[in-house]
């Protein structure tokens, strides 16, 4: 039985499942470029049937991965209430035209056939973008994105950005991530014990939300802590102190990385021009 306490699989980043997979052998850059070509292809998608090739492609990248879809499941499972709320405010204050065929009217409101399928299209977008989502935290760990990132960016050092301070930038957001979460535990399990009210039991946004507010002060007063302390010691440990970083993994892009780059461009495409 899951604690109402536990915080940390909440955190869909740094859920890294290593695999001997075909995805889990892909270049880190090539992961990145073809999960971001992914994303594009769903946000932009214009129909349902781009939503169902969309989640054809995800459940094949899931199969190609081995990693279990049960998360993804859960992630949705966890936002559904607050998508919900999203699709019925799009169907009672979506815009109105003359040539809109009206399916209903319920209190008042006018319920169109076109903001049924609006709503039903930001579901569809919501769970598949949190599929993919899921799917690659569970297939690229935080390092491999810092480095991806790295090489990605590089060219853009002709014109003095600064790619080495944004990947790190990148890196201990994602690392703070769980130290949050696992802060978090540490404050509701001594407010807890302390008398606090942490039952779950029911959904009442009010009390939710008063059970909350103990809990922010505390934790933004943690992570500047936590913030300050890894500021100093990265400056004592010299960051950033050369022009010139090495590393001690080489990435090597091989000819099926840039097939899978490929594929993804041609996927990407299709979901956007060709359904």
């Amino acid at each position: 039985m899951r604690n109402r306490f536990e915080f940390m699989t909440n955190v869909a980043i740094s859920q890294y499942i290593p695999r001997d997979s075909f995805i889990h052998h892909r270049d880190p850059r090539a992961r990145v470029i073809l999960y971001f070509l992914l994303f594009i292809g769903v946000v932009f998608t214009p129909n349902f049937f781009g939503i169902g090739t969309g989640l054809l492609i995800a459940s094949l990248f899931y199969f190609l991965a081995k990693v279990p879809l049960k998360p993804a499941w859960l992630s949705f499972r966890r936002t559904a209430p607050f998508l919900l709320a999203l699709a019925l405010l799009q169907i009672a204050l979506g815009k109105k035209v003359d040539s809109d065929v009206i399916f209903t009217t319920l209190f008042g409101i006018i319920i169109t056939k076109r903001a049924i399928i609006s709503a039903g299209m930001l579901l569809g977008r919501f769970f598949l973008l949190i599929i993919l989502l899921n799917g690659f935290a569970m297939t690229i760990s935080t390092s491999q994105i810092s480095a991806a990132l790295f090489y990605l960016l590089k060219p853009l050092e002709v014109i003095r950005f600064p790619v080495n301070d944004l990947t790190m930038v990148v890196q201990i957001a994602m690392r703070f991530l769980p130290m949050l979460a696992q802060s978090a535990e540490k404050i509701v399990k001594a407010q807890a014990s302390r008398g606090g009210d942490w039952d779950q039991s029911g959904f009442n946004p009010v009390r939710q939300a008063k059970r909350v507010l103990p809990l922010i002060v505390p934790l933004i007063v943690n992570s500047l802590k936590q913030a300050e302390t890894m500021a100093i010691a990265m400056e004592s440990r010299g960051f950033n102190a050369a022009e010139k970083r090495s590393s001690f993994y080489e990435l090597v892009f091989t000819w099926m990385d840039g097939l899978c780059v490929l594929v993804a461009i041609s996927l990407c495409t299709f979901l956007i021009l060709f359904v």
